[in-house]
């Protein structure tokens, strides 16, 4: 069975894994770089602790009020238009407590082997994987109280690893980079980190050294379905394949519109820098919870990730939200300073408005399979969608864990 994977992030690069691994013969497609995408700049977290949806009760009213803040993590330029009209009413809907808590089910139900299929990359490719934890840090008893109710939800949820909540000593004693003002917050031992750019180089070339194509610079701008096949147009490249798996990130709902499936997504431009610092990095994957960011030590530096800018298809970089994102994180560390830069990026996340994954056949285009709408899920969900899709695409079994995201939610 030919198989065609459009989008080689990691969600992508892991389903068409799956694939070969399964028996099809496969070829990716990616517009720009393998991994170049919204897999390259983030933290690379494997955290099913905090996968919980991002709507949630109340957080359209602390949206709106932390958006005049100058250093805000949270940026929304609404468009006057039905799609983005129709995604705000979708993501008001999620936040009810009800959806909220079943999305979080959902979601840790689809991660819940997340840790030991990793393990399995990890002996298959070489991957290295950093499992020292994770240290969620707050400057404020508020702060702290939101990311214990988190954590607290996620166990009720189903999430069964070890957790400690600590005060400012225990953490420091936990976490030596950390401020003195820092009040408390939790070390969640389970959690791990990757350098994604690095799985998805890895992913890349485990693929083509078993003989599957990985083409760069091959948009997919048109998918057309004749007698039983997919017929796929790339710049100057035209491919046919029995099925097509759309992983294209937040250029999938692009293509779904052509093919007459609108559903309801939106893309949340996030940014990080990677940087060393003369004082002592932290030792542990940190996130500073009233700043909203990520910190991975990586061993040429520390990778700072954070924002949400809703400003729909724009990947340009923009200097006051890197300056916004150092700044926030600068009084949650005793010492430790950005000051070499390595590098700074942007990135889209894609974001359906439930905030939920869509992974699934989509309804009247037989042999067409999505896999998109991870938002910052997607490398803690990666290996597990790509074995989901195998299932449905190779033997059309859809298992009880993928059905709550299957796309037929936006289409009733």
């Amino acid at each position: 069975m030919r198989v065609a994977v459009i989008g080689a992030g990691a969600i992508g690069l892991s389903c068409a894994r799956s694939l070969a691994a399964g028996g099809a013969d496969v070829v990716v497609l990616e517009r720009g770089r393998a991994g170049g995408g919204c897999s390259y700049g983030n933290t690379g977290w494997i955290c099913p602790a905090l996968s919980a949806p991002l709507p949630a009760p109340k957080v359209m009213g602390r949206a709106v009020l932390g958006m005049g803040r100058r250093n805000s993590p949270l940026l929304v330029q609404p468009r006057v238009d039905a799609s983005f009209a129709r995604w705000s009413w979708g993501f008001w809907r999620a936040s009810s407590r009800e959806r909220y808590e079943a999305g979080l089910r959902a979601t840790l139900d689809l991660a819940r082997d997340c840790f030991e299929l990793y393990d399995r990359l990890a002996q298959e490719i070489g991957l290295e994987i950093h499992r020292t934890g994770m240290v969620v840090a707050a400057r404020t008893e508020a702060g702290l109280a939101e990311y214990v109710a988190m954590i607290e939800g996620a166990q009720k949820a189903g999430y069964d690893g070890p957790v400690e909540v600590l005060d400012g000593d225990g953490l420091r004693s936990r976490e030596p980079s950390l401020a003195d003002d820092v009040v408390g917050g939790l070390f969640v031992a389970a959690e791990r980190y990757v350098r994604p750019e690095k799985l998805t180089a890895a992913l890349a070339w485990s693929l083509r050294a078993g003989g599957a194509e990985v083409l760069e610079g091959a948009e997919v701008t048109r998918l057309t379905y004749r007698t039983g096949r997919w017929r796929l147009e790339a710049g100057d490249r035209t491919l046919e394949a029995d099925r097509v798996v759309l992983a294209a990130g937040a250029w999938s709902a692009r293509l779904l519109s052509a093919l007459g499936v609108r559903i309801p997504f939106e893309a949340a431009k996030g940014y990080s820098v990677t940087a060393s610092g003369t004082a002592a990095a932290p030792i542990h994957a940190l996130y500073l919870a009233e700043a909203k960011v990520g910190a991975s030590p990586f061993s040429d530096g520390v990778r700072l990730a954070g924002i949400f800018d809703l400003t729909g298809i724009d990947s340009s970089l923009r200097r006051k939200r890197i300056d916004a994102l150092t700044r926030s994180s600068e009084p949650f560390f005793r010492e430790w300073r950005p000051e070499h830069v390595e590098e700074q990026w942007a990135g889209l996340r894609p974001y359906p408005a439930d905030g939920l994954p869509i992974i699934g056949g989509v309804p009247g285009h037989p042999g067409l399979v999505a896999a998109t709408g991870h938002g910052r899920l997607g490398i803690t969900l990666a290996p597990g969608t790509g074995e989901a899709v195998r299932s449905i695409v190779l033997d059309g079994r859809v298992s009880v864990e993928v059905r709550p995201f299957g796309i037929e939610r936006f289409l009733r």
